[in-house]
């Protein structure tokens, strides 16, 4: 209703209403006027003096709505507010008033924080129109809705198609809007009763007879029609106003010269007429001749369905289903196929809309009769089988047809598909959802089927197969279908998914909203429900995400809505939007009203409890003292004022938990304040005479204080009056701010006089006269003591202001003079002026007198000033006080320094000519010594070849002289002789440094030269010690290949006496000579010792290839092989021998030990032989070789021939025992066969326990297992036989004298039954092992696999959050759910584990291993998916983090650079300063642009991972941030344009100042300069004229004047 009557409430900002001055300033001064009457209210009260300035900050407009709605709204105020908080402040208003339906289109919170009038204007005149005409005419009775809310969200919920509800149509008796109403109220009342017609609210009104009309209605009484009638429009309308304020109280928003104009504001008039509604008296009986309107309603029937037609239907479906199956299996070609298929296609169209109509249902519950039932499942079936048929005809056709085919039908499908609406929104939406994403997944191959399909369509064929002509005409049709609906299809899906998140949002909201508005119970449960407010509403953010969902929607609708050609479908989603929109104002207003109720709620709890507590301990208190003396009841009772607002607060505490809380509780309530109440009245009516007795101590306190406060102020004041003051500019100017703070605060300690005053007054009406006269004395005193402080600090305030001018022009001047002095003694101060350049002395000189010259002008200028200050001193009382001591002793300062500067200025000159010469010869007999110093430190430094730099620095060093020294020393023995004392030590330390360098250069020659001859000898050594090794090298690397004999003769050559290394021993030698003479910390003797080294390692080196040369023979070379291999073969058949004897009693290996004897006498002749001619051999070798080596060569043979023999033993000893073991072999045959049988059913036993093993089923096992413990048993039996039949065996040995062996035999074959009787029983064990770790591992594979099937839904979700809060969740469960995982992991390891272990067969072993591995594959793909789930969510929470922090500081980063383009535009530094300042600011502004760019990366770097709303509402901060920075851009640049532009026009200003005051100037020069030509009165004339014709020119703007001669 709003929306028709505001200035910006029309779509465009274009179509707004232009006011004309008059209009605009009419109603910003009834608006005023209306908000002042409002703000009245408040308290504290509150004044709009200018409407556009004032609501500029937001303070006053929040003020506003909360008088008007009753409810307090956040607000930032403050003396500092900067323009952010008043766009903040606005911002909140306006969603207060959206909040309320109201509707606001282009009024935005920057037009109201600019003060643009229209828009002022069209807010206030929103609220008006909102809080006071609409809420007065919605009181009429036939303007009351029938519902005064939007219907509630389970209507939505009930709906089909789950559109929001449109709210119910205001059914009224006066159509229209508020305005309608108010003016057929006017006309049905004051119009028509005293017979005037008013038609609108501009011109009916100018006369003033309606405003008469409407008071008439009211109060008859007030108004005499008649009269009205004759008398003029302005006397009307006054007369009217000045009624209703007087009599009714309606304030006067209007005055007569507002209303009487052309065209008086409607607006205006509206805003004013209104507010008799208020004082109408019966508004329940006005309008009650409008009829109402009837709604008729008709119901829709059905017919039913003859069960004869539903019969014949499900008849010719079957028969038509049997018909489709055999034209199926036909063999035709594809076109007939095709054919066929189109003409039951046909029949089945025709028959459709028959059989929908035959299964509608008739029943109010909407379900179908039987044969209805039946009917539908037939011709479900006939579709279905028709879809088949046409599926198979597509994926019939040759690739790559049949896959587009394919891929065709499974896109109509998607087309096709209907949304299932579950019963929660939220389930729907993300059910659209997943389909929206295998939709988006099926649609993108779009392009690349299209293609292929188009170049198929060509060309008719596909690969040069010809395709039917009508199939591929349908496919083109269905392919043009799918293009066209696909991107439409999207579009409605994506509505749909955002649509339901909107009405799951809404559901939400409305229920938590019923259990929050209830009766509440005691302070614990309304806490609880706060949190819960809390903890659901503001930490979940829920009305930012509400924002963000539907601002999604909206684009989504729009897009959809655009897209879509239906007419229809269009108006059912802008309903739903604007249905919407409408239920969740009415819906947030009241959900953000809960917490403010709820707080509300406990405050009172806390207010009433602790007034209670305290009022009951007070009573009783009370009580109790009512029968105490008088003096001690007054004493107590002082303090009744305050006990009686702790009572007024219970009541009212307690009051409003009654009407709040339930019927239990406040029945409680009632009767506690009851009993409080009946105590409190009692007591009061006996002690109510106390209640002023604390106000009158109160008033003598404020008495008391006043009057000590006022003789402080006077005493200080005093004080400060007679305190001595130094005549100078610093201490004049402290004082006269001391006069100034005491004239500032005279008017407040009058004002606290006359306070004071007010209070005396009261107080002796209740006091004594005595203390009266008292108090009134001192009042009095007071007065004239402030009297004087005022009319003496005047006139010392004068004096002091007229003293302060010419002090600070004296301080200018000292400074100055000071200044000048100071650079003079800098100049004079120069300690080494030699040193300075001839231009620079001479500059200096220059200088020098310069600044002496404007000393002295200073100190003329001082004296004659201070003369004057101090006659001015001295001629007035009121600065008698002021001390001239210190001045003068500063003046006297001054004069003292000028005449030591000129002094010292003269003895400087003197001293710059004299020391002139001396100085010269100083400084070239230093720079050479320097010179000599300096070549030689670069000697010592250089590197390069020793040999050269010997020579070339033993030359220099040999022709060093001492002269130069000499020189240098005489030169500064006379400069010293000169000098100041002061200088000479400075000078005499530069010559100490320079004797000590030349003393330390004369003490590292020598040494230097040494370590040079040093390095030559050892580069010299390294070289011969190389030639050594290259010698060495090739000795060695030539060592196989040549004779041995001239090798050695080489190697004694070059390293003998006359050889290299003899050299490389000489030269070491010339070393240790030259390092002897060096002192023992020198680092060079380190060569030394390295070099000695070298020659050592070579030494070593020459040894070990000498030996390698003596070593390196032929000679032994046979003898030293035969040698070898005789040792080997004794050793091995040794060890075989031994093996032999250790197995020769075994009867099972006879003949193996036969054979290998044989083989070794065999081989005994052959190495025998080669025994003998080692012996010989040794004998002729020993006498080429030393006797040592001989001695040891002979050792070796003598201890290999008794190994040889030793050997031979041996072999003789095993054949004599294999002799004897022979003839115990055949006894042992026919003992073994005696245990066969019982071997042969043990293996039969073992192959039944491996068919265990093999078994495919737990349960067969365990089966067999017990038929195997049978068979073991029977066995048993059998091997207690075979004992027997081994024990007789025995015997016969021990009777027949067998050998020992056989009887070792018996025991063995005894041991092989025992040891297969403890197989057999391991073998069942391990068996009963086996079967329980098979039964373990299915119980734990069980475990496993039922914790994989309930977390297996983790592997199929989508990592999609809505805020950082849900994804720290999410992270925390993940990472619980990861250690479960983990856990798991261990066990499915073991798993694999006990699976290789369980000794089954091998296929069921690699069955069971691959259930094992199986399952661990499975947790270990959980694993990893969580674990990378958990560094996604980590990533994305690291991201998200860091992208907030950046925000935040970037934000921050804005405020400050407003706060400092906000000081900028106030500053009043110089306008240079300024510019470079804001080139500063607006670099760094624009800089900060990659910053943002940086912040839209980082969210699109995790912007996969957050649902849409997020996604929109980090957009929206994204956008903000950058709008405010783009906002910061442009006003700083407004702020340099305008700047700059000052700094120019200051320029031009200046520039005109300089040419004008140039013409004036040569003005002055030519009117000075004398006139001596002027013999006559025309030469005289002639002269002025030209004078005046060449000066006017000069002055920018002007003309010259003629001048007239008279």
């Amino acid at each position: 209703s709003a929306a028709s009557n505001t200035y910006p409430m029309m779509s465009n900002q274009t179509d707004f209403l232009l006011f004309s001055d008059e209009q605009e300033s009419v109603q910003k001064r009834t608006f005023t006027k209306w908000i002042n009457t409002h703000l009245a209210k408040r308290n504290p009260p509150m004044l709009v003096n200018d409407l556009f300035e004032d609501i500029k900050d937001g303070v006053m407009l929040i003020a506003l709505l909360e008088v008007l709605s009753g409810q307090k709204l956040p607000c930032e105020q403050g003396r500092q507010l900067k323009r952010i908080h008043w766009v903040a402040n606005i911002g909140t208003a306006l969603k207060f008033l959206e909040g309320r339906r109201i509707k606001l289109v282009n009024i935005n919170s920057t037009d109201i924080a600019d003060g643009r009038p229209s828009i002022v204007l069209g807010l206030v005149w929103t609220i008006i129109l909102y809080f006071q005409i609409e809420e007065l005419t919605s009181n009429l009775p036939q303007l009351q809705p029938l519902s005064s809310s939007a219907s509630s969200v389970e209507s939505v919920v009930s709906s089909e198609t789950a559109s929001p509800p449109s709210k119910r149509k205001v059914v009224t008796k006066v159509q229209g809007s508020a305005r309608k109403a108010l003016l057929k109220w006017l006309q049905y009342t004051a119009a028509k009763q005293v017979g005037i017609e008013i038609k609108d609210f501009g011109q009916s009104w100018r006369s003033g007879v309606a405003f008469h009309s409407v008071i008439h209605a009211i109060r008859p009484d007030l108004v005499d029609m008649e009269k009205v009638r004759g008398r003029s429009n302005r006397e009307n309308l006054e007369e009217a106003f000045a009624i209703a304020e007087a009599e009714l109280g309606i304030p006067r928003l209007l005055d007569p010269e507002d209303v009487d104009v052309e065209k008086p504001d409607e607006k205006s008039v509206m805003t004013y007429v209104a507010q008799f509604l208020k004082y109408y008296p019966d508004p329940h009986h006005t309008v009650t001749d409008v009829p109402e309107n009837e709604v008729s309603f008709s119901c829709i029937t059905v017919k039913t369905e003859d069960r004869l037609v539903l019969r014949d239907l499900k008849v010719w479906a079957e028969q038509f289903e049997r018909d489709i199956a055999r034209a199926q299996v036909a063999e035709t070609s594809l076109q007939e196929k095709y054919q066929s298929y189109k003409h039951f296609r046909v029949q089945y169209e025709v028959k459709r809309k028959q059989f929908e109509l035959a299964t509608q249902s008739v029943r109010k519950d909407g379900k179908l009769s039987l044969d209805q039932a039946v009917v539908k499942q037939a011709w479900e079936r006939v579709t279905s089988r028709m879809l088949d048929w046409h599926i198979h005809l597509d994926k019939s056709l040759p690739a790559p047809l049949g896959t587009i085919g394919a891929w065709l039908y499974r896109a109509e499908a998607a087309l096709r598909e209907e949304v299932t609406v579950q019963q929660a929104h939220e389930e729907t939406a993300n059910t659209i959802h997943r389909k929206l994403e295998q939709h988006k997944d099926l649609l993108k191959n779009i392009d690349g089927h299209k293609k292929a399909f188009h170049e198929i369509h060509r060309t008719r064929s596909v690969n040069g197969v010809p395709v039917p002509h009508d199939q591929l005409e349908d496919m083109a049709d269905r392919f043009n279908f799918v293009v066209s609906s696909s991107e439409l299809h999207l579009l409605k899906m994506e509505f749909l998914e955002l649509k339901y998140r909107l009405l799951s949002l809404l559901v939400f909201a409305e229920s938590k909203l019923k259990s929050w508005i209830i009766k509440y119970g005691r302070r614990e449960s309304v806490e609880l429900l706060l949190q819960n407010y809390i903890s659901v509403i503001e930490n979940s953010k829920f009305f930012e995400q509400y924002e963000v969902t539907y601002q999604i929607l909206k684009r989504a609708a729009e897009m959809y809505a655009k897209a879509n050609g239906s007419v229809e479908e269009v108006e059912n989603v802008m309903k739903f939007m604007s249905d919407t929109t409408a239920q969740w104002r009415n819906l947030s207003v009241e959900v953000r009203s809960v917490r403010s109720m709820l707080e509300e709620v406990i405050a009172n709890w806390d207010r009433y409890s602790s007034t209670v507590a305290g009022l009951q301990a007070w009573l009783e208190d009370a009580e109790k003292m009512l029968n105490q003396p008088e003096h001690s009841k007054k004493d107590f009772f002082r303090h009744l004022p305050h006990w009686i607002q702790q009572h007024t607060a219970m009541n009212d505490a307690g009051n409003f938990l009654i009407e709040t809380c339930d019927e239990t509780i406040s029945r409680d309530l009632k009767q506690q304040l009851l009993l409080l109440n009946g105590r409190w009245r009692e007591l009061f009516m006996q002690v109510k005479q106390y209640a002023r007795a604390d106000e009158l101590d109160k008033m003598r306190k404020e008495y008391v204080d006043g009057v000590a406060h006022l003789t402080a102020f006077i005493d200080g004041s005093n004080a400060k009056f007679s305190v001595p003051v130094e005549v100078s500019f610093h201490d004049v100017k402290m004082f006269v701010q001391d006069l100034e703070n005491i004239k500032q605060k005279l008017p407040a300690m009058e004002a606290q006089y006359k306070a004071v005053s007010r209070t005396v007054q009261l107080i002796t009406k209740e006091v004594s006269q005595e203390e009266a006269n008292e108090m009134l004395a001192t009042l009095t005193r007071l007065k004239e003591q402030l009297g004087k402080v005022k009319e003496y600090s005047s006139a010392l305030l004068y004096e002091c202001q007229r003293l302060l001018s010419p002090l600070e022009e004296l301080e200018k001047q000292i400074t100055h003079f000071y200044e000048s002095l100071e650079k003079v003694n800098e100049i004079i101060s120069i300690l080494d002026p030699e040193a300075q350049p001839t231009t620079v002395l001479k500059q200096k000189a220059q200088d020098l007198v310069a600044y002496q010259e404007n000393c002295k002008k200073d100190v003329s200028l001082i004296e004659r000033n201070s003369q004057s200050i101090l006659q001015c001193v001295a001629s007035t009382e009121v600065l008698k006080h002021f001390h001239q001591s210190t001045f003068q002793k500063k003046v006297t300062q001054v004069q003292i320094a000028f005449q030591n500067m000129v002094r010292k200025a003269g003895e400087w000159r003197k001293n710059i000519e004299a020391n002139s010469r001396l100085m010269k010869k100083f400084e070239e007999s230093r720079a050479e010594l320097e010179k000599v110093i300096q070549i030689a430190n670069c000697c010592l430094k250089e590197k390069g070849n020793p040999e050269e730099l010997l020579r070339k620095h033993s030359e220099f060093f040999n022709q060093l002289d001492q002269r130069v020294l000499n020189a240098f020393l005489k030169a500064c023995d006379e400069l010293t002789d000169i000098l100041p004392e002061q200088e000479q030590h400075s000078l005499q330390e530069a010559v100490r440094k320079l004797h000590r360098q030349w003393k330390d250069l004369q003490t590292e020659a020598p040494y230097h030269l040494i370590h040079l001859k040093i390095e030559v000898q050892k580069s010299k050594f390294l070289v011969t010690v190389e030639e050594c090794k290259a010698e060495l090298a090739r000795q060695n690397k030539v060592l196989s290949r040549e004779g041995n004999e001239r090798m050695i003769k080489e190697h004694m050559l070059f390293f003998g006496d006359k050889g290299s290394y003899h050299l490389c021993e000489k030269r070491l030698q010339r070393m240790e000579e030259l390092c002897q003479k060096l002192p023992v910390s020198d680092p060079v003797r380190g060569t030394l010792e390295s070099s000695q080294r070298i020659l050592k390692d070579l030494k070593s080196q020459i040894d070990s290839t000498y030996m390698k040369l003596t070593e390196h023979s032929d000679t032994w070379k046979g003898y030293r092989s035969r040698f070898s291999e005789l040792a080997n073969w004794i050793s091995s058949t040794e060890k075989e021998l031994k093996k032999i004897k250790e197995n020769v009693n075994d009867t099972a290996k006879y003949k193996q030990c036969k054979a290998s004897v044989g083989e070794i006498r065999k081989h005994i002749h052959k190495h025998g032989e080669n025994h003998n001619w080692l012996k010989s051999r040794l004998v002729v070798l020993t006498s080429l070789c030393p006797d040592l080596e001989a001695k040891e060569t002979e050792d070796e043979l003598c201890k290999l021939s008794s190994d040889f023999k030793r050997l031979l033993d041996l072999l003789a000893e095993i054949e004599n025992t294999l002799g004897a073991v022979g003839d115990c072999v055949q006894y042992k045959e026919e003992v073994k066969s005696a245990i066969e049988e019982l071997i042969n059913n043990s293996k039969e036993v073992q192959a039944e326990a491996e068919k265990i093993l093999d078994t495919e089923s737990l349960l067969q096992a365990q089966q067999l297992l017990l038929h195997h413990q049978q068979r073991t048993r029977r066995l048993r039996a059998k091997r207690q036989d075979v004992q027997k039949q081994i024990s007789q065996a025995k015997r016969l040995q021990i009777e027949g004298g067998l050998p020992s062996t056989v009887r070792e035999d018996l025991q063995k074959l005894e041991g092989t039954l025992e040891n297969m009787q403890q197989t057999m029983e391991k073998r069942e064990e391990q068996l009963q092992v086996t079967i329980n770790k098979w039964e373990q591992f299915e119980r734990d594979k069980e475990t496993v696999v039922k914790y994989l099937n309930q977390a297996s839904s983790v592997l199929e979700r989508i990592l999609n959050f809505s805020s950082l809060e849900s994804l720290s969740s999410e992270l925390d469960q993940t990472k619980e759910l990861s250690k479960q995982t983990e856990a798991m992991a261990v066990q499915a390891e073991n798993l694999v584990k006990n699976s290789s272990e369980i000794q089954l067969g091998s296929k069921n072993k690699q069955s069971l291993q691959h259930q094992a591995k199986s399952i661990q594959e499975q947790v270990k793909k959980m694993e990893v998916t969580l674990e990378e789930d958990i560094k996604s969510m980590e990533m994305v929470k690291n991201k998200w983090d860091h992208f907030g922090n950046n925000f935040e500081a970037l934000s921050n980063w804005i405020a400050e650079q407003e706060k400092e383009l906000e000081t900028l535009e106030t500053s009043s530094s110089p306008l240079d300063i300024q510019i470079s300042q804001i080139k500063v600011i607006n670099k760094e502004i624009d800089g900060k642009i990659t910053g943002i760019s940086n912040l839209e990366e980082e969210a699109k770097s995790f912007s996969q991972f957050v649902t849409s709303g997020e996604r929109a509402h980090i957009k929206a901060k994204l956008t903000q941030v950058k709008r405010y920075w783009e906002e910061l851009r442009n006003r700083a640049q407004r702020l340099e344009g305008t700047i700059t532009g000052n700094a120019s026009a200051q320029q031009k200003y200046e520039e005109s100042l300089k040419q004008v005051q140039q013409s004036v100037s040569e003005f002055e020069a030519k009117l000075a300069e004398p006139l001596t030509s002027c013999s006559s009165a025309a030469a005289t004339y002639a002269a002025l004229q030209d004078c005046t014709v060449s000066s006017w020119p000069a002055v920018p703007g002007s003309e010259p004047r003629e001048t007239v001669p008279q």
